[in-house]
Parts: C-alpha cells; structure tokens; sequence
C-alpha cells in the first residue's frame, strides 16, 4: 500500500540567550526518531519529519531555515522533549587571539570641550569608549530581531506560493485529464454508433 501524504508546517519561533539563539520548534505527534536535522555548507538548517496518522496516510513537513553569520554552524545542537525540539545555534565567539588596538593620541581638552563635559583626564572619548560599543551592540541586536523576523516571513511566502503554483498545476492538469477522458469516451461512442 502506497504512502498518501499530508503537508504539514510546523510552528517556529525564536529565543536568546547571552551566548547562543535557539530555534523553538513545534512537532505535535511527533517522536525524535521521525526527525532529521542537518546544517547545510551553504549556511541552511534543514529540517524534516513525516510521522503515520493511521492506514496508509502520513504527515510530512520539510523547511530550510538560513542561519546568520553572527552564528556558528558547526556547534549546531538540539533536543527533543514534550513535542517540541529546541534546536540551539551557538554565537560565533570573538577571536581568541588578542588584538593591538591603534593607540590612542590623546589631544589637550580646551575650555569649551571641559565645559560640555566631554572627556575626562586619562579617558578617550571617541570610537574605543564602551558606551559606543554597548550601543552598536543594540543596534546589532535589532538588527538580527529584524532579519529574523523577514527571513521567516520571506520563507512562509516562497512556501506559499510554491503551494499555490503546485495547486494551479494540478488543478489544470486534471482539467486536462477530465477533457481528454471526455474527448475519448465520445469518440468510442460514435465508433459503437456507426458499427450499429
């Protein structure tokens, strides 16, 4: 007996923590052993399952999901636990390696810098301060909440529409197949007419 399959669309949601962002999959039904996971070279996490509903019919699901180059795609872990698989992509961390920063040239404050308040003695101001980098590191965070947020809804869309391109198709063909089976029972029933 022949498989019948069923699409499914598993519900995906996001989550961070300090050192990695996790991938929140819902799979109701679904056991680990009906899943595969695997991360692609070209950057992809591709995610499939299919699982019986009883007789001969089955729900199957397949999504490619494009990691972030902020994360590393060699530490790719997951887990599986009450329906759900909690896939974890750890950040890339910083080079080990110290870096030498270019030093800093400190230039005499005039009066009119003293008075704004800008700099202190000892303290650069400019683009090695860490409130600089605390901001560029909120701004990158919105960044990836963004990207997050349209790569997902670039990905439903292409799903969409590639659904709705397979539905068309289908649709005509069997417009087709139902013309062809209507052209040839007429034609064999003129055939037994006239041998009549």
């Amino acid at each position: 007996m022949e498989k019948v399959y069923q699409e499914f669309e598993p519900v995906t949601t996001w989550t961070s923590d300090p050192d990695a962002e996790i991938l929140i999959v819902d799979l109701p039904g679904f056991k680990k052993e009906q899943l595969k996971l695997a991360v692609s070279s070209t950057r992809k996490l591709r995610l499939t399952g299919e699982r019986p509903t009883g007789g001969n019919k089955w729900i199957r699901f397949h999504q490619e999901i494009p990691v972030p180059l902020t994360l590393d795609i060699d530490s790719v872990s997951a887990t599986f636990k009450f329906n759900k698989l909690y896939i974890r992509h750890p950040k890339v961390k910083k080079t080990q390696v110290p870096q030498t920063k270019p030093p800093v040239i400190m230039k005499p404050l005039d009066q009119h810098e003293k008075k704004q308040g800008q700099g202190s003695a000892g303290e650069p101001k400019g683009p090695l301060s860490s409130k600089d980098d605390e901001e560029k590191d909120k701004v990158g965070a919105k960044w990836f909440e963004k990207y997050k947020e349209a790569t997902g809804n670039m990905v439903k869309e292409a799903k969409n529409k590639r659904h709705l391109l397979c539905n068309v198709a289908a649709s005509i063909s069997l417009v087709l197949l139902i013309l062809l089976y209507a052209r040839n029972a007429l034609r064999s029933s003129l055939v037994w007419n006239s041998d009549e």
